[in-house]
């Protein structure tokens, strides 16, 4: 997981999701099935741990998320259009901004974004080890269980900042 330890996590009180017509989703081509699975594992996440969804216009922050596929071009693109800068974010295993994170093929990114600037402010990612003979009821699972533990990290980088604000 990676953060911008200057932004300030402790007023984050909601979140959005951007429309089914925004730019966003022409970053990756996924089916419906598998971007409605997402977008609602991340609002039962978020949810749970006391976020109002709002709409994106209205919200403190906005949730985003790419299936990483074999086409690195594709992540490129998602990259630049979330405004994802590595070295902009604190590693927080390491503490340092060089540590890049290991996203590989199969993995589920999310950033949140702020909304202004719509500029990446934190980003997780996790293997969902998707398979072609997977019921879509496995992949559901799959996506649950992935999206709910790297949100929960967001809660706490939250907390955690919180605790160590000066």
């Amino acid at each position: 997981m990676k953060y911008q330890p200057i932004f300030d996590f402790s007023q984050v009180q909601s979140y959005g999701l951007y429309q089914r017509n925004d730019e966003f989703n022409d970053w990756q081509l996924i089916s419906d099935s598998l971007r409605n699975g997402i977008e609602l594992a991340i609002e039962q996440a978020m949810d749970s741990q006391g976020f109002a969804f709002k709409e994106s216009s209205e919200a403190d922050v906005i949730v985003t998320y790419y299936v990483v596929r074999r086409s690195a071009r594709s992540f490129k693109t998602y990259n630049r259009g979330v405004n994802y800068c590595s070295y902009c974010l604190t590693n927080s295993k390491t503490g340092t901004r060089a540590e890049r994170l290991d996203i590989k093929a199969g993995s589920l990114v999310i950033d949140v974004i702020q909304p202004k600037h719509r500029r990446s402010i934190w980003r997780t990612n996790y293997p969902l080890g998707l398979n072609e003979k997977d019921t879509s009821i496995e992949v559901n699972a799959k996506i649950s269980f992935a999206v709910a533990a790297m949100l929960k990290q967001f809660s706490q980088t939250q907390q955690w900042i919180a605790s160590h604000a000066t």
